[in-house]
């Protein structure tokens, strides 16, 4: 049974269903060879020299542009128009012989972007910062890789993936339920919207039987566990060995609050959907591994990444719409990740972009959305259709929106003609009129 498969019947089956075979769910990820592969590179890359590190980007370059010219007609239609041969490719710098590719390449000429000989592939969809999806086709086998390197990444924060437990808050719908528990990532999930500080005891207890040694989750759930338990007087201190987060942009005030209550170190990498690009944090800054792929910077200090990891959708020389500053200290900082991400609820929910990001057919029928909120517990979805939307399309829409924000909100859904952009041009996924509630 594939990774995939297993996914889909560990979301679908009740705990108890599966309980008895947790640890033959587990395996299926940790046990299998491409995750060993992966993981064992990683941790022989962590004591090769900088050179050697180098030959290895080099050589992971070269196959990724092989196996695009030869299995995609978008790129081999480009190399042979620019005379580009991977087989002569010495080093990451060549790659700017070759144009940027932009979402709306990607949109335009997919078909021709899909590698031939993968079939076992599924489709990712991510509404970005914008509000308009990207859609990417992912190779499954890139599930093993990915989570090779956040393993990797987490084990120099104490994380064993073989005994570890994570208590995990994030966007999943869990069908109104406080938690469940995900054999598959060895963690308990706890309903992010749900929280507050009548059932904030209740959520402790959960974890705590569960035994979970990690938080993992969005920043701005994690920051509002932290603070509820602060404000009630409940010490957190050394329950757990770090707070390993995802998703969103940390804020200096969130990682205060994080490290003071929890007594413990904060985690946090940079990635995106398309996975094509990772960065890990550290004291200097993120820096970008270059066995996962090629991060080169525009003019404008935006990424351009060549992603090793999927190779149904070869990704060379994407943009992300996110930019980047180089730090003294030799790291980067990363701007534009899920800016302003936070919606308010009534009862002290705070629900982050990240969780409202949606990968299903809700947004057929539009072209992009974008959400407002004046009031603590309301807000506007505003929605751009692609035709005019019956009634209950509306409805269809509210509803599921409904079921990833919560009942601490109401939400109306609004068609428009246009969304509204930055003073620059931008785009915004969340205009938040409300200042930061603390």
């Amino acid at each position: 049974m594939s990774i995939a498969q297993i996914k889909k019947l560990n979301e679908k089956i009740p705990y108890w269903m599966k309980r008895p075979f947790a640890g033959i769910i587990r395996n299926k990820l940790i046990e299998n060879s491409l995750f060993q592969e992966t993981y064992q590179m990683l941790c022989q890359a962590d004591k090769a020299g900088q050179k050697e590190k180098e030959r290895l980007q080099t050589e992971k370059l070269r196959e990724t542009l092989r196996h695009a010219y030869h299995h995609t007609a978008y790129y081999r239609e480009l190399f042979d128009s620019l005379r580009f041969d991977p087989e002569t490719v010495t080093g990451p710098e060549q790659l700017e012989k070759l144009p940027v590719l932009t979402k709306r390449t990607l949109k335009e000429r997919m078909n021709d972007l899909l590698a031939d000989d993968i079939a076992d592939a599924y489709l990712v969809t991510t509404g970005g910062t914008t509000g308009e999806p990207t859609k990417v086709y992912m190779e499954k086998k890139a599930i093993y890789r990915e989570w090779a390197f956040i393993y990797h990444f987490w084990s120099r924060y104490g994380y064993d993936y073989r005994k570890s437990r994570l208590a995990t808050f994030r966007g999943v719908d869990m069908h109104g339920k406080i938690s469940e528990i995900n054999p598959l990532y060895a963690e308990i999930r706890l309903n992010p919207y749900l929280l507050n500080e009548d059932n904030f005891e209740q959520y402790l207890r959960l974890i705590e039987r569960y035994r979970a040694d990690f938080l993992y989750g969005y920043p701005s759930a994690i920051y509002n566990f932290c603070q509820i338990a602060r404000k009630k007087g409940i010490s957190l201190t050394n329950r757990f060995k770090a707070a390993l987060l995802i998703s969103e942009n940390l804020y200096p005030f969130q990682e205060e609050m994080i490290q003071s209550v929890l007594g413990c170190s904060v985690a946090i990498f940079y990635g995106h959907s398309e996975r094509a690009v990772f960065a890990e944090r550290d004291e200097r800054g993120y820096l970008f591994n270059a066995l996962y792929g090629v991060t080169q910077f525009a003019k404008d200090n935006t990424l351009l990444v060549t992603g090793f990891i999927n190779q149904k959708t070869p990704l060379i020389r994407y943009c992300v719409d996110d930019a980047v500053t180089r730090l003294p200290s030799g790291g980067y900082s990363v701007t534009g990740h899920w800016e302003r991400e936070v919606l308010h609820g009534k009862r002290g929910e705070r629900i982050s972009m990240a969780a409202i990001n949606f990968h299903d057919d809700t947004f057929t029928l539009v072209k992009g959305y974008q959400f407002v909120q004046d009031e603590v517990g309301k807000c506007t979805l505003r929605v751009v259709p692609e035709r005019e939307l019956s009634p209950g399309e509306i409805e269809k829409i509210h509803d599921r929106v409904m079921k990833k924000i919560g009942s601490g909100f109401e939400c109306q859904v609004v068609p428009v003609s246009a969304l509204t952009l930055t003073g620059r041009g931008k785009g915004q996924l969340l205009i938040q009129n409300i200042k930061d509630q603390d």
